[in-house]
């Protein structure tokens, strides 16, 4: 870890300034020739006292620029606001080895500061006040900065989903890398006063260091250089690999050096085109302890983490989207992005309690899986359920009886639901609602997450975005409900997740906006930050950042419903036993939410939305309904199978999209599906011996026809 931090300490300092002592010079102590005059003549004045005139902002890691963007990034300068005379007029000039370079008139406004920036290329700056042919300097600032800043990134060709690689969360600064993905490496650099064309870039992977490729990186005075470099394949005969990138001169000699830990994986992970499957993601770093009473900070083995019987569960969809059940998230399950983020939609968590809790009362607390388990219901070509059941746990393990089951029910069009059935105390509390983002170590918010991450469409079209980092009282008023959540849980990735409930009738600006985080008097996230979840143990909520950001996993709250909660499709009280084995009243209610990742435009989610909340009529042949014709938990229209041909008219009342029928009684054997007239390509529907989703949209009323063989 103080490795670690270390690297990332000179790597900061070397591209964005020192904070710099302020200087001022009396009178008497600057060269006679610079007193009068503009003093722009080839000599610097000298050195002087301080004084807090003149300061340089040196930012904060966790704020932009980030990356090869810092690299010869200009001198935030703040200048004291001073009192000027009548007639008087100041200047900043900026001095490059005691040349003058730059001169800039200066107006002071009240007593606010001013900022400037100046070029990354000069070395001493000097504030000046000019009264006609009179000059006199009211400070000056020496500027210390590297002679080279340099920094390089490193990015695979082809953006490959960790998850479709075995892996969860690496950190953000590694490469990651299987046979046949080609790598580029970006190299930027800054040379501040030295003249250097025989400069070179060289790459080259540890494990086959001979294996090397170089570019001609020409270096001279105030000037950015770039590049970028095509890497050699390196070896999969190991887990993991160091590239060394590194900048010489024309001798060899080593101006700049990076290293960056790459992550190899020899064969990419198998998943079904549609399914759901049982594996062990990998995750390459210990995980982070702290102590909750000394504080004091240490690792355990990822592979120890948990019981060895215990596994975790990645769903596949078509679309290319995957939803991860991870021992590492507690089994809160997220919705896994191709750009090594996820975004989880909550859980049910309450508080507070009399009997007395530390810190919050949720699922995430479980952190050993005491108590959460999931497993895999069914998965075939037209259906994958997935139930996840847990109770909410404090701090210390501590239960209170409540229980909660969490169904996911996915089709091959990449859509599915979130059924979340609770068993809780008549008067308990829970708010069962939030979207929140999940980062790798090394994650910076402000470096991950778009501008506008959230966006709400209303069923008639009309949309808002939710503004994060919300820095004013009020969520200013939104379309209305119900109302469809698309969020974009990284900034380089166009699909959104969807999260809908056709019950949901509060407004955007009824609902919960975190506040950003400041540190040093600097906003550093948009939102809630927090690294102790996922992964990381020991430690409880907190309000602040930290260092954790190295070395595990963080999570970004965005928006919360709180307490408030949609109208449940079931509640009801009566006698029950609690998971602690006690008789009770209990209450059971039961939620129910359209999920998906899609890149489909508003009016298409629409459709599906309208689809999902207003189910079709249907007229039957060979087959009846049953009681419960249309299960919504599902999005299934179920019928009892009672002949070899049963022939539907589907009365939609909106557009029907994709439906699904659970066909009770039906032989496993579909012949044939025939909807208005023209039998379905293979391609256009899924079967799998009971449930058959069609892929086709619906508009009027229209008969489909079903042949079963023996």
């Amino acid at each position: 870890m103080k490795k670690r931090r270390l690297f990332y300490a000179i790597l900061f300092m070397g591209s964005i300034f020192h904070s710099a002592i302020v200087c001022a010079e009396t009178k008497e102590s600057r060269d006679a020739s610079t007193l009068s005059g503009n003093s722009q003549g080839s000599s610097a004045p000298a050195d002087s006292q301080s004084t807090g005139i003149l300061q340089i902002d040196a930012g904060h890691p966790w704020r932009p620029p980030f990356g090869l963007a810092r690299v010869g990034q200009p001198a935030h300068i703040i200048i004291a606001p001073q009192a000027q005379k009548a007639g008087e007029k100041f200047f900043l000039a900026g001095y490059r080895e005691s040349h003058a370079v730059s001169r800039e008139p200066i107006t002071f406004a009240g007593q606010s500061p001013i900022r400037r920036d100046i070029d990354a290329s000069i070395d001493r700056i000097f504030l000046l006040a000019e009264m006609g042919k009179t000059e006199r300097e009211i400070a000056s600032l020496s500027i210390e900065r590297n002679e080279i800043e340099a920094d390089a990134e490193v990015k695979p060709e082809t953006q490959i989903n960790p998850i479709d690689l075995g892996a969860v969360f690496p950190p953000a600064d590694w490469l990651i890398l299987t046979p046949g993905q080609r790598a580029h490496v970006h190299v930027a650099a800054f040379c501040r006063s030295l003249d250097m064309p025989g400069a070179r870039a060289v790459a080259w992977f540890e494990g086959r260091p001979r294996h090397r490729v170089e570019s001609a990186m020409k270096l001279s005075p105030g000037n950015r250089a770039e590049i970028t470099m095509e890497l050699p394949e390196p070896s999969f005969g190991i887990l993991n690999d160091m590239l060394h990138v590194s900048i010489q001169d024309s001798d060899g000699k080593q101006l700049w050096h990076k290293q960056t830990h790459v992550m190899l994986v020899k064969q990419s992970s198998t998943w079904p085109r549609f399914g759901a499957s049982e594996t062990k993601l990998r995750y390459d770093l210990p995980i982070s302890v702290r102590d909750p009473k000394t504080g004091a900070l240490s690792t355990m083995p990822y592979e120890e983490g948990w019981s060895e019987k215990l596994s975790d569960v990645v769903v596949s969809l078509p679309n290319g989207s995957r939803f991860v059940f991870w021992r590492g998230s507690s089994y809160v399950p997220f919705w896994a992005g191709r750009y090594n983020t996820g975004l989880c939609l909550e859980w049910a968590e309450t508080g507070p309690l009399p009997e007395g809790f530390v810190d919050s009362v949720e699922p995430l607390m479980d952190k050993e899986l005491r108590y959460g388990r999931v497993s895999i219901v069914e998965s075939t070509a037209a259906r994958v359920h997935v139930c996840w059941t847990y109770q909410s746990c404090d701090f210390n393990y501590k239960v209170w009886g409540d229980a909660a089951r969490e169904d996911f029910y996915f089709y091959p069009d990449g859509f599915g639901t979130r059924v979340l059935t609770l068993s809780s105390d008549p008067e308990a509390n829970y708010e069962i609602s939030e979207l929140i983002i999940l980062a790798p170590p090394e994650g910076y918010p402000l470096d991950l997450l778009p501008p506008n991450p959230i966006r709400c469409v209303a069923l008639d079209g009309t949309t808002a975005a939710v503004p994060i980092p919300l820095l004013t009282e009020n969520v200013p008023p939104g379309p209305n409900p119900p109302l469809i959540y698309r969020v974009q849980f990284h900034r380089e990735d166009g699909e959104t997740a969807v999260y809908f409930n056709p019950r949901d009738a509060f407004r955007v600006e009824q609902l919960d906006t975190f506040r950003p985080f400041y540190d040093q008097g600097y906003m550093v996230t948009p939102a809630y930050w927090g690294s102790h979840w996922p992964l990381a143990r020991g430690k409880t909520t907190g309000g602040a950042i930290d260092d954790r950001i190295h070395v595990s996993p963080s999570h970004n709250s965005l928006l919360s419903w709180a307490r408030h909660r949609p109208e449940p499709i079931l509640n009801q009280v009566g006698p029950a036993l609690d998971t602690l084995g006690h008789s009770r009243q209990m209450r059971t209610q039961r939620w129910v939410w359209m999920i998906g990742i899609t890149a489909d435009p508003d009016d298409r989610l629409i459709a599906h939305t309208r689809s999902f909340s207003a189910p079709a009529s249907l007229e039957v042949q060979g087959a009846e309904l049953s009681t419960d014709s249309y299960v919504v938990e599902r999005r299934a229209y179920r019928l009892n199978v009672r002949e070899n041909i049963v022939a539907i008219t589907i009365h939609p009342k909106v557009c029907c999209v994709n439906p699904v029928f659970e066909l009770v009684g039906a032989p496993k054997t579909l012949g044939s599906v025939t909807l208005a007239g023209r039998e379905l390509r293979k391609e256009e529907y899924a079967w799998d011996g009971q449930i058959l989703w069609l892929g086709v949209d619906i508009a009027e009323p229209t008969p489909l026809t079903l042949e079963f063989g023996k």
